[in-house]
């Protein structure tokens, strides 16, 4: 049996300031494309299929769509809910309910742990495999009572695929990801799936694996520390008992380095160092951010944001942040695509400037920098 593994896929999620949820589309998309022309025998999605429990009208009406093409090609899914997929009040309707009319679509969300088995397609093989599932339980301790009863559920005679969705108490693995679980395991009592023949997990967005453990990883970069991750699916061969893995295409997140403009005069010299230093065709449809270390005073209040952003204007999105030192105390200015500079990041001068005194009246302190950053 070809078991087709992939997980995370965080439709309708917006970040860094801009609305990315098309990127996490079009490679939902290509994984149903390749699905379709792999033909598995079945696929396992390990949970974050939404961002939120919530999800938009888009979002449903594109896994919809999609979910309709295994459908008719008739090839077996598992999904399964976690965190990000699961409401919390026990009255609201799961997301995940649109999926129980659709043939061969095996839907998991209730907080308990189960068995499926679901024989292979393949006429060669009359063997089924045995599917034990763990999906979200909002209290850990219910988690690792019901994760205990996994070895119970095992067949011997069959191949056993173990499929869930949680963190790792280790810190080695918390920069894997921007998410919080809820709900992590330590490695000694993960040693009780040592017994399955494949572990397929969700949560972390980079790709690793422990024994036969596996976390395919995020089908797009969820955040700018992601920027490195490569992104993959898995197929995993019961029979031969070999796992390859295959990259996805991602935008690009550049994160050019931290510039010290202690000695640069004013933004035309600014962008002949940019010029020279930066390749600008790689930037075209990237997601980029620069950080503007010790501006002078001069460079500061004569800054032209609308000369600057030009030099980037190709990027698909770019942010950059302007620093200055005042008596060793670090203030930063958070730019975004637009000229109201002032205006969008008022309070974040208030979060990165430590006062010693409390401030009474923001208001009057407002018209005193705006005239300080002699703001149009």
């Amino acid at each position: 049996m070809k078991i087709f593994h992939f997980s995370d896929t965080h439709l309708w999620i917006t970040l860094e300031n801009t609305s990315r949820e098309e990127d996490f589309y079009k490679n939902f998309e290509f994984i149903i494309y390749k699905i379709l022309e792999l033909k598995p025998d079945i696929v396992i999605h390990s949970w974050d299929l939404f961002h939120t429990s919530k999800p938009s009208n888009k979002a449903i009406s594109v896994v919809v769509e999609n979910f309709l093409k295994l459908e008719k090609a008739w090839i077996p899914v598992i999904i399964i809910a976690w965190n990000h997929d699961t409401p919390r009040l026990t009255l609201t309707t799961h997301p995940f309910e649109i999926f129980k009319s659709l043939n061969n679509f095996y839907v998991f969300y209730e907080p308990e742990i189960k068995s499926l088995e679901i024989y292979c397609n393949d006429k060669k093989s009359f063997i089924s495999t045995n599917f034990i599932i763990l999906p979200h339980i909002h209290d850990e301790n219910i988690f690792k009572e019901e994760l205990k009863k996994s070895n119970n559920l095992i067949l011997n005679w069959k191949n056993n695929i173990f499929i869930s969705h949680f963190g790792i108490s280790a810190k080695k693995y918390d920069e894997y990801t921007d998410e919080i679980s809820g709900i992590n395991i330590a490695l000694e009592d993960l040693k009780i799936l040592k017994k399955f023949d494949y572990v397929a997990l969700g949560h972390y967005h980079k790709q690793f694996n422990i024994w036969n453990i596996t976390y395919p990883g995020s089908i797009e970069h969820t955040s700018f520390n992601q920027k490195n991750y490569k992104i993959w699916y898995n197929i995993f061969d019961t029979d031969l008992k070999t796992k390859e893995s295959f990259e996805l295409q991602s935008r690009p997140m550049i994160d050019l380095w931290n510039i010290d403009c202690k000695n640069i005069e004013n933004t035309a010299n600014l962008i002949e160092f940019l010029e020279k230093n930066i390749n600008k065709d790689s930037l075209k449809n990237a997601i980029v951010k620069i950080i503007l270390e010790n501006l002078n005073s001069k460079l500061l209040l004569e800054f032209d944001e609308k000369l600057f952003l030009d030099f980037f204007k190709e990027c698909f999105y770019f942010e950059y942040k302007k620093i200055k030192f005042i008596e060793n105390r670090k203030i930063s200015w958070n730019i975004k695509q637009d000229w109201n500079t002032i205006l969008d990041n008022f309070e974040n001068f208030f979060d990165n400037y430590n006062f010693t005194n409390k401030i009474e009246n923001k208001d009057e302190l407002k018209k005193e920098l705006e005239e300080l950053l002699k703001t149009k």
